[in-house]
């Protein structure tokens, strides 16, 4: 399965649809579509692109710290092929100070991935999960995570400024 991860796109609805033609381009449709705050209605905004590629996708959005329209959770979970992955904005984690209690909240929900944005900064590191921080869609940063039939990850970093 393949999903595309985004955040941070601040009502930059024409970058978002850059990626997506950029990522479609690249990997073929996605299975799930999921945003990490600071945005989310601008999924709204593509998805009927994504409805119109793939019907049975799954979008799903988180509320960021500017997030202020739209009932969006400020935390989600999905599975895939078993793989459970947590999705957060980062801003109740405190995240542009320490990865300490985003780790820790993923520990506690005994998943194996964590997506998270807020700080605009594309992240990949391994500690008691994989931590994954697309970047920014707003600067044209992005990143397709494909989960194996056993649940293993893939992460590939999609920056439309050196891609």
């Amino acid at each position: 399965m393949i999903l595309f991860v985004f955040s941070d796109s601040h009502g930059d609805r024409l970058g978002l649809r850059q990626l997506l033609e950029t990522a479609w381009t690249r990997y073929g449709t996605a299975d799930y579509y999921l945003h990490c705050g600071d945005g989310a209605r601008d999924m709204d905004s593509v998805a009927p692109l994504i409805y119109d590629r793939n019907p049975d996708a799954e979008i799903v959005q988180v509320r960021g710290n500017c997030d202020f329209y739209g009932d969006y959770p400020d935390e989600e979970t999905v599975t895939v092929h078993g793989c459970r992955i947590f999705m957060t904005h980062g801003h109740h984690y405190s995240v542009k100070s320490s990865l300490y209690l985003l780790d820790d909240a993923v520990r506690e929900r005994h998943c194996s991935i964590a997506l998270f944005g807020h700080t605009h900064e594309p992240l990949m590191e391994m500690r008691s999960a994989l931590l994954l921080n697309p970047g920014s869609a707003q600067n044209g940063r992005m990143l397709a995570l494909e989960i194996s039939d056993t649940g293993k990850p893939r992460v590939h970093m999609i920056n439309l400024n050196t891609n």
